[in-house]
């Protein structure tokens, strides 16, 4: 069995290998790392002047298990530095259907899982900006969350306190003005992360960043050493195999592109592969629904300009490179830490650039040992836990 992220923060040969990969779990020690960022076009964007901007991202869930939370705590403790300017990146660019937080809360009921969906699966490959919210089907959700807090047992909880904090969170879901999924999960988001656990992280919306421009010119980088960037990440994922590491990503094929696609006709996300034909080099994709995508890329020189223009584009999960030059250091969770050793390699070798210092919770060095179906904010809030 591969090593986990765990496994290495338990070792001291493990937490050596971390460092050397730009990874630290001291705080101070990430601190002291942290410099000004190669551009400030980031920071022009966000009004910060004179301090440093430190982020951690996560796609907007509904509901969200003690492995986020524990970034998000410690954005909240970089808070406190005066010259830190700790933001959360919100990612509305991933398909709701690829992770399940996104689009169901699931709450634990006489020993069983009652999975509750709050987007249809019809909508499980569109990016959750473009996925519509129902009002209906939040009623729904609601009232069911209701009698599922109604039949837990009287040990568990206080009534009286519990009714009133369902109360508060059934009005959100009743009277909320969201038209997406991504809008809605973030107005829930942010009630329960100011009432249950008291922090405010500072928002930055993914796509806002995309419709700006703000990544473009990192990715015509990236682009342009293509060839180069699939020999060395799939050399560093193998390297990563043979040591006994699982690196939570798989390696990339000779067409490769980091980036999507959102059909206009039914929002479907497509990723895009890199064709060329004659001395033109082009992003392709086909959709289910008939329709073929091309944009041109350019010839020697490539860019993605014509992509951009279309504000339907979005990053894969190589994010974290494009944005290693805008601030001054991230904070990473179980799985982004173990494919930025990856993203490491690339920046180094293929890039020359200074890959920026990554500072991962302390917490995830404990190996979980409640069970999985009571780790959930949602759950924590209501019966007050």
């Amino acid at each position: 069995m591969l090593s986990s992220l765990a496994d290495l923060l338990n070792s001291t040969a493990g937490l050596r290998f971390l460092k050397s990969k730009g990874i630290v779990v001291d705080w101070k020690e990430f601190k002291a790392q942290l410099r000004p960022p190669v551009t400030s076009r980031l920071c022009e964007l966000l009004e910060v002047s004179n301090a440093k901007p430190v982020y951690s991202g996560q796609e907007i869930y509904i509901d969200y298990p003690r492995s986020v939370l524990s970034k998000l705590l410690v954005l909240h403790e970089l808070e406190q530095e005066p010259d830190v300017f700790p933001f959360f990146l919100w990612i509305d660019t991933d398909r709701c259907g690829s992770d399940q937080f996104s689009v169901r809360i699931v709450w634990p009921l006489h020993g069983q899982k009652d999975v509750i969906r709050i987007s249809p699966t019809a909508f499980n490959a569109m990016e959750s900006r473009f996925v519509p919210i129902d009002p209906s089907v939040l009623k729904k959700v609601i009232d069911r969350l209701g009698v599922c807090l109604s039949q837990a047992s009287a040990k568990d909880k206080s009534k009286a306190q519990s009714k009133s904090k369902y109360d508060e969170l059934r009005t959100l879901f009743l009277q909320s003005n969201a038209h997406t999924l991504s809008e809605f999960n973030l107005h829930v988001t942010y009630f329960l992360l100011n009432n249950q656990m008291r922090i405010n992280p500072r928002p930055v919306i993914l796509s806002n960043l995309i419709n700006r421009g703000v990544l473009t010119d990192e990715v015509n980088v990236f682009l342009n050493h293509l060839d180069d960037i699939v020999k060395v990440f799939n050399e560093s994922v193998q390297s990563l195999v043979q040591k006994g590491i699982d690196p939570h990503i798989k390696p990339l094929n000779p067409q490769y592109l980091p980036l999507h696609f959102s059909c206009p006709a039914d929002n479907r996300r497509l990723r895009l592969e890199h064709v060329i034909t004659g001395k033109g080099h082009f992003a392709i994709a086909t959709c289910k629904c008939g329709v073929n995508y091309s944009f041109y890329l350019g010839e020697r020189t490539l860019s993605m300009d014509e992509l951009a223009t279309t504000k339907r584009w979005s990053p894969d999960v190589c994010l974290p490179i494009f944005l290693n030059d805008l601030v001054s250091g991230w904070v990473a969770g179980r799985s982004s830490a173990l494919y930025s050793m990856v993203f490491h390699d690339v920046l180094r070798k293929v890039l020359n650039k200074t890959p920026v210092p990554i500072l991962v919770p302390q917490s995830l060095s404990r190996r979980e040992s409640t069970p999985d179906l009571f780790d959930s904010l949602i759950y924590s809030y209501l019966l007050g836990l």
